[in-house]
């Protein structure tokens, strides 16, 4: 693994940006921008390659991969009843987006959970859908990784009990409020 001085990230460290998933740091490369050279991870993801400058490897929207016990907290999350996201369209809209862009696996769990619940309580426009399937795929991509003795099909199938467990609670929660 090659290491520099004073960074965050070696080559081979898996990090997850917010913005396009899971990635493992591939090399660190010289790159001429506007006639200066500078170093940059090359970090490659599932459909993607993208360059880190080495010297802002602080920013907020990249981390290095979360834990086991992470992803513990984060179904306990995923088991909780759904919080609604929004009565409004435009509303819904802007929260699912502000929780998107917080990026970290425990608002990424609530937004995964609140819109499973609203797909199982209401309904879903078409957006919603498209992020629904693109929070789960990101938690499961980083998961997988993060626990090498779990498949995909598990991971699904885990993240799918826990939400699940969550409807039952809203369901029962809503049958006291109207009993």
């Amino acid at each position: 693994m090659t290491t520099r001085e004073n960074s965050r990230f070696s080559v081979g460290d898996w990090v997850v940006h917010y913005f396009h998933g899971v990635g493992e740091i591939k090399a660190i490369v010289e790159k001429e921008i506007d006639g200066d050279q500078r170093e940059f991870y090359k970090v490659s993801t599932k459909k993607m390659e993208y360059w880190l400058p080495v010297n802002e490897d602080h920013v907020d929207h990249i981390e290095p991969i979360r834990t086991k016990s992470d992803f513990q907290d984060a179904l306990k999350i995923l088991e909780k009843p759904p919080n609604p996201i929004g009565k409004y369209h435009k509303s819904r809209k802007k929260k699912i987006h502000n929780r998107w862009q917080q990026g970290n696996l425990n608002s990424r769990a609530q937004l995964l959970r609140d819109l499973y619940g609203r797909r199982k309580l209401e309904k879903l426009n078409f957006n919603e859908k498209q992020m629904a399937e693109k929070v789960r795929d990101f938690f499961i991509d980083e998961w997988v990784i993060t626990d090498k003795d779990l498949s995909r099909k598990e991971a699904r199938r885990q993240i799918q009990d826990a939400l699940n467990k969550g409807i039952k609670k809203a369901r029962r929660k809503n049958k006291k409020m109207d009993g």
